[in-house]
């Protein structure tokens, strides 16, 4: 079988859009509304590969020099695949893109896969394609994540905090225009802890969240309409994500976000899982206080892993299906 590849172009939006909602893979963070807000730091690279005319895989991705990102502006971005495509028209896509990269002088194509939970249907075909080409494990980033499913609460400590801070009464809200002063606090405590800024900026997230309102939201707690604590979330497919939760830097505060998190995760009961996002410090090390905490509440790992892949392997995939 062969396929046609294509670069996008804005002219494709719609169907690439399309092929997002029908993917078994894909995120509201593979709309082009989504991914073209920061278009301006990156040359864009994106592929579309049809068979026929019928578009059964894209991939979001930018290049730099003779390396292809899938996406760096992105948590994570992989091939996205028609849903219900079978592995022997994975196989061959993969294997033709990698031939077509070759061809445009790009020697490397960087993957930083997309999570199971992440996925409307589980997905994980690529990983073992990858493995054929020989490709290289570059990366490991743990996904702290509760399994709604397995029954896992949170511990006794826990759940001894939320009883005693239950009785004073503690409002939350769920109002995207707190986000100026919520992000006040963020920017805060990244400077003072990590001596680094958020990677999205107040108008950037504004901005998503004006395209995506139902899936980008944020919750916050106010003291005298201060706010004390928030958590951005994003609600990707089966999962509720804390892309950011934060506390000002009082006594007081540090004890409300605790009280957010486990209110929200009642909230959230009704989703497959509640994802944390991963507590790697320098050298991809895991920072023990926020493994500690995030175990506590109930969560497991769930690995995302990035793959160096050498397009001129793309040979080694003709004949893996015997």
């Amino acid at each position: 079988m062969n396929f046609t590849i294509k670069k996008y172009h804005t002219d494709f939006q719609k169907n690439w859009d399309d092929l997002i909602k029908r993917s078994s893979n894909g995120t509201f963070l593979h709309f082009r509304n989504y991914m073209d807000y920061h278009a301006h730091r990156f040359e864009d690279f994106s592929l579309m590969i049809y068979e026929d005319l019928k578009l059964r895989a894209v991939l979001p991705a930018h290049r730099i020099g003779n390396a292809l990102y899938a996406h760096k502006g992105l948590t994570y971005s992989d091939f996205i695949f028609q849903k219900k495509l079978k592995t022997k028209r994975k196989i061959a896509i993969v294997e033709q893109t990698l031939a077509f990269l070759n061809q445009q002088n790009i020697k490397y194509l960087f993957i930083n896969t997309i999570p199971f939970n992440f996925q409307s249907v589980t997905d994980e075909t690529c990983a073992y394609i990858y493995h054929k080409t020989g490709a290289s494990i570059e990366k490991i980033l743990p996904f702290f994540t509760i399994d709604n499913r397995n029954g896992i609460k949170p511990n006794e400590n826990r759940r001894k905090n939320h009883k005693k801070l239950s009785k004073l009464n503690y409002q939350i809200t769920d109002n995207i225009t707190d986000l100026p002063d919520f992000w006040l606090i963020v920017q805060n405590n990244l400077q003072n802890r990590y001596a680094t800024n958020p990677v999205h900026s107040t108008e950037e997230i504004s901005l998503l969240a004006g395209r995506f309102p139902e899936q980008i939201k944020l919750f916050t707690i106010k003291s005298n309409n201060q706010i004390l604590a928030g958590a951005l979330v994003y609600f990707i497919n089966q999962t509720a994500h804390f892309q950011y939760i934060h506390a000002s830097d009082t006594i007081e505060s540090r004890q409300t976000v605790e009280f957010l998190t486990f209110e929200l995760i009642r909230k959230f009961q009704d989703y497959a899982y509640i994802s944390f996002g991963n507590s790697a410090v320098s050298h991809n090390n895991l920072n023990k206080n926020l493994v500690y905490w995030k175990e506590s509440l109930g969560c497991q790992i769930v690995n995302q892993l990035f793959f160096k892949i050498e397009t001129k392997h793309h040979d080694r995939l003709k004949n893996i299906l015997q």
